[in-house]
């Protein structure tokens, strides 16, 4: 790498870690101020809180990085067309393609950690975050918040139909079973008045059943006092943050989704935000092309204020693009990938665009 290029990217970093440190300690105050009455009513432990908003850093990184590269191209690139060092540089016969090389590289290198980030560390530190304030911190759990009714699942040949779930006891009542052969015939029936989560050993166990057996002639009809439900489900996997898009990875979305579809569920609403989990990475990248021309303005004009006013109302449009073109995707206006890929495309080339008219000799 090039003595300017190394010059430039170490400037690029440092600017880059002062604004993620800076915008992410911001994000998180509005958070614990916002969250505080909360936490203080419910008299949830100092250790409990902290866990809670040290889950959150993760999202939050994910989701400044865009903003801290703004800010990053902004002070590196402004500053020294500012001190006149970018005029050097271009009258020795170098381009801005050329001096954006480092921005590009970095762009890319943030945008792949944005990816492993949004597969990996999220997810996790999202349903762990959840669980923290839901469960522990407001104990929904005990007080029956996440208690729902009239639901129903699949598994295999296998549907399960409930009448509540009552998060406080952990107790499914009400539930019947209907196992189905390759010809869709019934072939058995189970219906249990309540349904206890045991332990994680021994897992889900039945009261007062009654199984009726449709394979034989006559029909057979045995009742039973207890026996156990043999299912992966535990009682957190019927929590309503379990369908939080936040709370999964592409794949663990891409995984849900086939399973919502096999069970004959609209999946209409997860479709946009999957491709957007691979989309929205590259937004890094892109914002900072698309204020880079903008930083070459103070050399010419001797102020800052308004280049950078500019940049990044034209970086922000991303977001509003963004949001408005998942809601199509969503509402089935656009195709989910192009919906999800939009605000990329459009900025994409308003990037290029003002970074062909940087080049123009001044």
């Amino acid at each position: 790498m090039k003595i300017l290029h190394r010059y430039i990217l170490a400037l690029l970093i440092k600017n880059f870690m002062i604004g993620l440190a800076m915008f992410v300690f911001l994000f998180l105050m509005v958070d614990f101020f916002d969250r505080l009455d909360n936490v203080l009513a419910e008299n949830a432990s100092v250790l409990t809180t902290l866990s809670y908003f040290m889950y959150k850093i993760p999202l939050m990184i994910s989701l400044m990085l865009p903003v801290a590269l703004i800010f990053s191209t902004l002070f590196t690139f402004g500053l020294l067309s500012k001190s006149s060092e970018i005029t050097a540089m271009r009258a020795s016969g170098l381009t801005i393609s050329w001096l954006s090389r480092p921005l590009i590289l970095f762009g890319l290198g943030l945008s792949f950690v944005s990816l492993v980030l949004g597969e990996v560390v999220v997810p996790f530190t999202e349903r762990r975050q959840k669980e923290l304030y839901n469960i522990d911190i407001r104990q929904k759990d005990k007080r029956g918040g996440y208690s729902q009714s009239d639901f129903w699942w699949r598994d295999g040949d296998n549907f399960f139909t409930v009448d509540l779930f009552d998060s406080r006891s952990n107790t499914l009542h009400a539930l019947s079973l209907l196992e189905i052969n390759s010809h869709w015939d019934v072939i058995r029936r189970t219906d249990a008045r309540e349904v206890r989560w045991i332990d994680p050993v021994v897992g889900w166990g039945m009261r007062d059943v009654t199984r009726s057996h449709f394979e034989t002639t006559p029909i057979s009809v045995e009742k039973l006092r207890a026996l156990p439900l043999p299912i992966k489900e535990k009682p957190s996997d019927f929590y309503e943050f379990r369908s939080d898009a936040t709370t999964m990875s592409y794949r663990e979305l891409r995984r849900f989704i086939k399973s919502q579809k096999r069970n004959g569920i609209s999946t209409t609403q997860y479709l946009p935000d999957m491709h957007s989990k691979l989309a929205f990475p590259f937004v890094i990248l892109i914002t900072g092309l698309v204020v880079l021309p903008f930083t070459l303005r103070p050399a010419r004009s001797g102020s800052m204020a308004f280049s950078s006013l500019s940049a990044i109302f034209i970086a922000f449009m991303y977001y509003a693009v963004d949001s408005f073109s998942i809601s199509m995707g969503r509402a089935e206006l656009l195709p989910p990938a192009l919906a999800a890929w939009m605000a990329n495309i459009l900025m994409g080339i308003v990037a290029f665009v003002l970074n062909l008219g940087a080049e123009a000799p001044q």
